[in-house]
């Protein structure tokens, strides 16, 4: 059951859920806020993706991705309709839009957002919405790949992947993590907007088999 509606600092009201009341703050963080209050309160948005210098096995895994190290993040502002790319000493200008958008991505949650708190991201004065973690509570499927989202949704996927993105790092060919950073992130954002648009998404769960998933994007 969803918690009361409380007032911020805008004078919005906001929706809260019942992870609210699971912590000591009085204020609210973008998890307990149900996401069509953040489309709400957000006029505009920003979806993020980041590249990084290391493989998750090289630095001790998953519970050490603060030590992945960014060589890449790239960004599509909605304000500006203009897509950016950062490389590692231009962060804190994306760290600042960060904090003056509502910050959109896939598994930023559980990585993009985390990888970039050594930088000096802090988490909890963002408003994120992440995809994955909405189609996973409409699914009930964990760790839904944003390929098999994108190829249902749009007919196209990633040009890539992680793994050599690390690779044109080792080799110092950075414009070709840019270019693959920016891909991913045009997906992200056209998946996004199909699901505002349209009221769904499909996702690609064989050649043959896409289901379609209602969404609340707007």
């Amino acid at each position: 059951m969803a918690a009361p509606s409380a007032g911020t600092s805008r004078g919005t009201r906001i929706k809260l859920s019942a992870s609210y009341w699971k912590h000591n703050s009085c204020v609210p963080f973008s998890e307990d806020v149900a996401p069509s209050s953040l489309f709400l309160k957000n006029r505009h948005f920003l979806v993020l993706d980041i590249e990084t210098q290391r493989l998750v096995q090289e630095v001790g895994g998953w519970d050490h991705i603060e030590k992945l190290g960014i060589s890449v993040a790239c960004a599509y502002d909605s304000k500006t309709d203009e897509f950016l790319a950062f490389r590692e000493d231009e962060l804190p200008k994306l760290i600042a839009l960060c904090e003056e958008r509502l910050v959109v991505g896939y598994n930023i949650r559980g990585f993009d957002l985390p990888v970039m708190v050594p930088y000096g991201l802090k988490i909890h004065k963002l408003d994120t919405f992440d995809i994955m973690y909405d189609l996973e509570a409409l699914t009930r499927q964990r760790y839904l790949k944003l390929e098999a989202v994108a190829q249902g949704t749009l007919n196209a996927g990633k040009s890539a992947d992680g793994l050599m993105a690390v690779e044109w790092w080792k080799t110092g060919q950075v414009q070709k993590i840019i270019d693959y950073c920016l891909q991913d992130v045009k997906v992200t954002r056209d998946v996004f907007n199909f699901g505002r648009q349209n009221g769904f998404v499909r996702i690609q769960r064989s050649e043959e088999n896409r289901i379609d998933v209602p969404v609340q994007w707007n």
